[in-house]
């Protein structure tokens, strides 16, 4: 049964219509989890502008969080396909039962590490000002690591075997549930900035327990957990970690570099262009959504393929995710940048921010220019987990941060532009970042082609 479950002849199957099956229920899925951060931020900004500051001070940290269980969950994701694409059933199940080992002492130490921290960290990123409210928002967001965590490995498990609308439910699900919480948590129940992230976690908890049930009681998955498949095995470890541990890094250098970019907008903007900066943010990551997609799908059909040692198919897959992720990303930012204006008429309502209007659609418009070659680095940083290559995307990410944040320094240091300035700096840094990385896949694939070529041909 496990075998000829529907995910895994997804898997195995024809490519272009594997990362096409895979990538719309995660890219549902990526739709609901944006829309909730820009609920969480619609219900917070009634709040006044320090807590909506205040979610920009903490954002990076949370996301941190997030990047890690993503990463995680990319690892064991590419693990699980690969096993499938070799045939190894033991070993897909060891690996699904490690990656839960692992959350649990990942997670434990990220709580410690971010409950002792949380007072200096917030000072450090400019938020002494408002510090309660960063406090209000961040404690139950660390101590609710654990579930974050476990909802993006968990996530990642299912889309490896092939399950991507099990995987997208339970991420659906937990979003839902938040957007529900909110305005009952932030004002009915009188909490605040605490409401909106107690609000997060109690999400998060109830996606994580949808996919305990399917794993312990539905009978059509091809992963079964077994009590044999807890013990610690390094192998299947190192077999999750040599995607997984470089990929959360990646994720963790971006929001880490985070840290300090929102103290170069504070320098340019204050707390009113922060809160604009994250705002738009939040709201131009929908536009990427496809190319987001299209990349996690990716990783479970080309590590399959890459089990296979399909390279031909591997190669047609990326050219054609590429192509297919660019076309909607360039009409989806033709849209954000047409409506800018509304956009920015809805989330700036109250007294205390009208006057940054004219900053979040002038913003708003710049995204719009760099988002669609931007979005480039998840399809060429999925090819890369995909062929056990993280630390490749791992690299090219650290630099284009580092490069990042040294010209956000400029503009604070150099410029009188604020948030213009910034804005301009995205363009110029992430246009080429993109660029950067669909060539640096393209590279990597051809060596591992190579090299495995050069394998088969001397056995």
């Amino acid at each position: 049964m496990a075998e000829g479950t529907e995910g895994v002849k997804v898997l195995l199957g024809d490519q272009r219509k594997g990362v096409i099956a895979l990538s719309i229920p995660i890219a549902i899925a990526l739709f609901v989890q944006n829309l909730n951060n820009i609920v969480d931020s619609f219900w917070v900004s009634d709040l006044g502008q320090d807590p909506m500051a205040a979610l920009g001070i903490i954002y990076p940290l949370y996301c941190i969080l997030i990047g890690i269980g993503n990463g995680v969950g990319i690892g064991v994701s590419a693990a699980i396909a690969r096993n499938i694409g070799m045939k190894n059933h033991d070993d897909a199940n060891g690996v699904a039962a490690q990656s839960l080992v692992l959350t649990l002492i990942i997670s434990v130490v990220m709580s410690i590490v971010l409950v002792l921290s949380a007072g200096p960290i917030i000072d450090i990123m400019g938020g002494s000002s408002m510090r309660d409210a960063c406090m209000s928002y961040g404690m139950p967001i660390y101590l609710g690591a654990f579930f974050i965590i476990l909802s993006g490995v968990m996530s990642g498990m299912l889309r490896g075997e092939g399950a991507a609308k099990r995987s997208m439910a339970i991420q659906v699900v937990g979003a839902m549930v938040n957007i529900i919480l909110d305005p009952v948590m932030i004002f009915w129940m009188d909490m605040g900035v605490a409401g909106a992230a107690w609000a997060t976690v109690i999400a998060f908890i109830i996606s994580s327990l949808m996919g305990f049930y399917w794993y312990l009681r539905s009978k059509d998955m091809y992963i079964r957990f077994e009590r044999k498949s807890f013990k610690p095995n390094m192998r299947l470890m190192k077999e999750i970690l040599s995607v997984g541990l470089p990929e959360s890094v990646e994720l963790t250098v971006m929001n880490f570099f985070n840290v300090f970019l929102n103290f170069f907008v504070i320098m340019c903007s204050g707390n009113d262009g922060l809160a604009v900066y994250t705002m738009v943010w939040r709201i131009g990551y929908l536009a990427a959504i496809p190319a987001q997609a299209m990349g996690g799908a990716m990783v479970a059909v080309c590590s399959a393929e890459y089990g296979m040692k399909e390279f031909d198919m591997i190669r047609d897959a990326y050219k054609f995710t590429i192509k297919r992720s660019m076309i909607h990303l360039i009409a989806l930012c033709l849209l954000f940048a047409a409506l800018s204006i509304p956009i920015a008429d809805v989330f700036l309502r109250t007294d205390d921010m009208i006057h940054m209007h004219n900053d979040m659609v002038i913003f708003s418009l710049e995204m719009a220019a760099f988002l669609p070659a931007f979005s480039m680095v998840y399809v060429g940083s999925a090819l890369m987990q995909s062929l056990e290559k993280a630390g490749q995307a791992m690299l090219n990410t650290l630099v284009r941060n580092i490069v990042v944040t040294i010209a956000y320094a400029i503009v604070a240091y150099c410029t009188t532009s604020g948030l213009f300035g910034i804005g301009i700096a995205l363009i110029i840094v992430e246009v080429l970042g993109g660029i950067a990385m669909v060539v640096h896949g393209k590279i990597v694939l051809d060596r591992v082609e190579r090299r495995e070529t050069a394998k088969a041909a001397t056995q």
